[in-house]
C-alpha cells in the first residue's frame, strides 16, 4: 500500500485518537502507523508519553510480531512497556486489516507514572501491622551473584516512595547509602546495575558512594 493510499485510514482513526486522548487525559498517547514503511511508519500522533512525531520509526515489538505471525498477527492488549526515561507505560497495539492484510496498526500508551504513585500512597496509608509483626527475610537462591544484587535493587525500588522519574538527588542518594549498606557495591559492576535502573550515568552513582563512604567514615 502506497502512503497516499493510507490517509484514508488516518481521516477514519484520527477524531477517534483525538476523542480518546480527550476521555484519557494527559498521560495518554495514540499513534497511528502505516506499516508499508517502517522505517518512518509514524503518521499520526495525539498526545506525548514516549516523544515521538509523524515520520519516527516502528517499534520492534510491532515488527517482530509481524515477522513472527504476518497477517495472522493478534492485536497486543494492556502490556507492559518503558519509556527511555524509565516510567513505567501500559501499552496496546491494534492492528488494521485491509483485505485481511495487516496494513498498519493503532497504538496506544498511558503513563502510569502519577498512577503509581497514587497507588503506593493508596497502600501506604491502608497498611496495618502489629507492633511485634516483622516482615518475613526473603531468601534468594541465585545461579549467579549477579541476580542476587538485581534482585536487592528491584525490592529497594518497589518500596520507594515514588517512580524513579521523580527521585531528586537526595532520594537518589538515600538508595545508594541503603544498597552500601547492603553490601550491594561490594559487588563488581553493581554501580552500572544501579545507574540503569535510575537513569543516572555510573560515574554519579561512583560519586553517591563517594559521598555515602566519606559520610560513614565521619560518623
Amino acid at each position: 500500500m502506497q502512503k497516499r493510499d493510507f490517509q484514508k485510514y488516518v481521516k477514519i482513526y484520527q477524531p477517534i485518537m483525538e476523542a480518546m486522548h480527550a476521555m484519557l487525559g494527559e498521560y495518554s498517547e495514540f499513534i497511528l502507523h502505516d506499516l508499508s514503511m517502517p522505517e518512518s511508519s509514524v503518521t499520526a500522533v495525539c498526545g506525548n508519553v514516549t516523544g515521538r512525531q509523524i515520520g519516527a520509526p516502528t517499534t520492534n515489538l510491532v515488527m517482530e510480531t509481524i515477522s513472527k505471525y504476518g497477517d495472522e498477527a493478534q492485536d497486543i492488549l494492556c502490556y507492559p512497556s518503558v519509556a527511555k526515561d524509565g516510567r513505567q507505560l501500559k501499552s496496546m497495539t491494534t492492528f488494521i486489516r485491509e483485505k485481511g492484510k495487516i496494513v498498519g496498526c493503532l497504538c496506544c500508551n498511558i503513563d502510569l507514572t502519577e498512577y503509581i504513585m497514587a497507588q503506593k500512597l493508596l497502600c501506604g496509608f491502608c497498611k496495618t501491622r502489629s507492633p511485634a509483626e516483622e516482615e518475613p527475610k526473603k531468601e534468594v537462591f541465585a545461579q549467579e551473584i549477579s541476580e542476587v544484587v538485581e534482585d536487592i535493587i528491584r525490592f529497594e525500588l518497589d518500596n520507594l516512595s515514588k517512580p524513579i522519574p521523580h527521585m531528586t538527588r537526595a532520594d537518589k542518594l538515600a538508595l545508594v547509602e541503603t544498597l552500601e549498606a547492603k553490601g550491594v557495591f561490594d559487588v563488581k559492576g553493581s554501580a552500572e546495575t544501579v545507574a540503569q535502573h535510575i537513569g543516572v550515568s555510573v560515574f554519579t552513582v561512583y560519586n553517591y558512594i563517594k559521598e555515602v563512604r566519606s559520610s560513614n567514615k565521619a560518623v
